[in-house]
């Protein structure tokens, strides 16, 4: 094959990964691709069923393309290819071939000294490690983006990025930080008129402010993002507010609120096919069933969840399902079964250096060795909970620290 019938093959991969986000991730900006050639016709979808069929069957393929591209110097396509495939990866979470043909993209940006592309392969860069939890990676990738926006004058790129870094902050539990990002983010997107975007950060501000315990204010950022993306029928944004409206309304007592909010996001993700959805909203949904004394329908939903999360390569939020299921099993008055799964949702954060859900854990973890009449091999797991708290100070954490200095004492 020459270059030139190979340019029309990756042109053509280019088109049909292009049309296949259309139904993938239909809430992702499309990057302006350049025509194809007269008789050169893109693979075409009916709906979402078939574009994910032709992207699973092309996968392989389409790694290939992009390394080809790179090898042939077509470093435009070279970029290109990635950067349509993010809004894929994003929700598939196939971790080496997003952050290799990421890589590929960004060298090729550069190459062409396209700082516009260079910030879209940074982002992307950044989202998969994030998703994959390397956090200081990820940071480090957004403030290039960013560094990129701003230099190109790129308002709107940068409020994504300034939301991007607020998310990684949230994760990492540096929740003013975050509060700080999110408020610049949502503030640039006000002057813009970029309501979709407007709306998804005012529910990152409703889930950071839900982490400070400031109900009140994260009902009233919340209700405003859900209105907003039920205006713009954006489900995935509606879902994902009433996952964080759940939450409010469960520790504001009023849990069969909470249970009909989980359940309607979770009928969202089932109605989209959309695993990465359902996996984490129904770690909610799990915590609103407990909060109504159904601790069956949630052991369910944890177990559903961990499942989701193994298949989507997420061990963190994996973690936090069996942290889920052995709070049920100690509800169910299982406190070994509870035991096992607190200690295994416990290695894993520890693995991850996430000091947050480790205390959580290994508090499940102590508690439910307490409830088994195994109170002196409880006090170690508590002790290792307290350093793992020690760089917190926000109401929870102080919360948390309290209870726990309490039972050792």
């Amino acid at each position: 094959m020459n270059r030139y019938e190979l340019r029309l093959v990756l042109l053509w991969y280019l088109h049909s990964a292009d049309a296949a986000q259309t139904w993938i991730n239909p809430q992702e900006a499309h990057i302006p691709l350049e025509p194809l050639s007269e008789g050169v016709t893109p693979a075409s979808f009916a709906d979402y069923d078939e574009a994910m069929r032709w992207y699973e069957a092309e996968r392989g393929n389409l790694l290939a393309a992009t390394r080809a591209a790179e090898e042939a110097g077509l470093d435009v396509i070279a970029w290109q290819l990635p950067a349509v495939l993010r809004s894929v990866h994003m929700i598939l979470n196939p971790f080496e071939e997003w952050l290799t043909m990421s890589r590929i993209g960004l060298g090729a940006a550069r190459r062409v000294g396209d700082r516009t592309a260079e910030a879209e392969l940074l982002e992307s860069l950044g989202m998969a490690c994030t998703q994959s939890h390397r956090l200081a990676e990820a940071a480090e990738y957004h403030q290039g983006a960013l560094a990129a926006r701003r230099e190109t004058g790129d308002r709107l790129g940068e409020a994504l990025s300034l939301n991007d870094i607020g998310l990684i902050h949230l994760r990492g539990r540096r929740l003013e930080t975050a509060k700080d990002h999110f408020e610049q983010a949502v503030t640039l997107f006000r002057e813009l008129e970029a309501v979709h975007w407007e709306a998804v950060v005012l529910a990152n501000l409703a889930e950071v402010t839900y982490e400070l315990a400031q109900l009140e204010e994260a009902s009233a950022f919340v209700h405003r993002a859900l209105e907003t993306h039920r205006e713009l029928g954006n489900q995935g944004g509606e879902g994902n507010a009433l996952r964080i409206l759940s939450a409010v309304q469960r520790e504001s007592d009023r849990p069969e609120e909470a249970l009909r909010s989980a359940q309607d996001a979770l009928d969202i993700a089932l109605t989209h096919g959309n695993h990465m959805w359902e996996g984490y909203w129904l770690l909610e949904l799990g915590r609103a069933q407990l909060a109504n004394d159904e601790p069956h329908d949630a052991l369910v939903s944890f177990q559903r969840a961990a499942s989701l999360q193994r298949r989507l390569g997420d061990r963190a939020r994996e973690a936090r399902a069996w942290d889920g299921a052995g709070e049920t099993y100690r509800r169910l008055g299982r406190p070994a079964e509870a035991a096992d799964f607190h200690r295994r949702a416990a290695v894993v954060h520890r693995e991850l250096d996430d000091q947050w859900p480790t205390a959580l854990a290994l508090d499940g973890l102590a508690g439910a060795l307490r409830e088994a009449d195994e109170a002196e091999e409880a006090r170690p797991h508590w002790a290792e909970a307290l350093r793992a708290l020690a760089s917190y100070d926000d109401p929870r954490a102080a919360a948390l620290r309290d209870r726990i200095t309490a039972a050792l004492a």
